[in-house]
């Protein structure tokens, strides 16, 4: 599910006035003398609903902040393994070795320009796939010649793999929100907890308005606040490609021997 600050503040505030509304229409239906009859039994069950509601929704707002943690760090580890691949192909020849950190630049160029754009959208970039599938190759083929370029080599292999590791679990990080059932479970947990709240009949209207209107509040603050973190890349607050874009920079000071004004 992705939100942006806008949406959020709308609907936070249409939310907020549809509670109000639903509370003075519910004063209208029912005496205040009915209500407080009810008070003994309304307050238990009200407070069963709300404590299921905070611990369902807590549990989903921590799982979502993992998530995305663990997607920037994904993203910071796979940027990183791009970079030991591209430093350790020093120890090659000079034809393998300009190949191998010519596709690493490649790599990372085209993850940042053409990929991360797309996974806004859940999509990935058929381009950046093929220049990781050139670059494996370029890893794996390579034949050493001495022992000087076996080490280098063998120390270059595993970096690679991660590479491809942390690529996949980058992809894969696209589809690991919340499924839709359990966003629907949320809406009639937030919608049963803001009811009960009017089943208190408070002698003064304004101060169970204002007291309606906190609690709606949080929980749309705390249903957005899920909404943000559950998709890592798309919405308002997202992983960005930063760590590709500093490793792209110290790899074209190597390269082209520029050293870059800001990282």
């Amino acid at each position: 599910m992705t939100v942006t600050y806008g949406t959020s503040i709308a609907l936070t505030v249409a939310t907020v006035i549809a509670s109000v509304a639903g509370l003075l229409l519910f004063r209208k239906l029912l005496a205040p003398d009915t209500l407080k009859s009810n008070h003994d039994v309304a307050d238990p069950y009200s407070q069963f609903v709300g404590m299921l509601f905070a611990v369902l929704l807590g549990f989903m707002v921590a799982d979502a902040m993992s998530r995305f943690n663990n997607a920037r760090q994904i993203v910071e580890q796979e940027a990183s393994s791009v970079g030991n691949v591209f430093r350790l192909a020093d120890g090659l020849p000079e034809a393998p070795r300009l190949k191998v950190q010519r596709l690493c630049a490649k790599y990372l160029e085209t993850v940042i320009n053409d990929e991360w754009p797309l996974l806004a959208k859940h999509d990935t970039s058929k381009q950046a796939w093929t220049v990781y599938k050139d670059l494996w190759r370029a890893c794996v083929t390579y034949e050493p010649v001495s022992a000087r370029d076996t080490d280098a080599h063998q120390a270059m292999l595993p970096h690679m793999a991660d590479v491809g590791t942390n690529r996949r679990l980058r992809v894969d990080a696209l589809h690991n929100g919340l499924p839709a059932p359990l966003w629907w479970i949320l809406g009639v947990g937030g919608v049963a907890t803001i009811l009960f709240t009017y089943f208190f009949n408070v002698e003064h209207l304004r101060l169970q308005i204002v007291m309606v209107s906190i609690v709606s509040l949080v929980i749309c603050l705390n249903i957005f606040l899920l909404a943000t973190y559950d998709d890592p890349f798309s919405g308002d607050m997202t992983v960005s490609s930063s760590a590709f874009e500093t490793q792209l920079k110290l790899i074209k000071v190597d390269l082209d021997g520029v050293i870059p004004d800001k990282l």
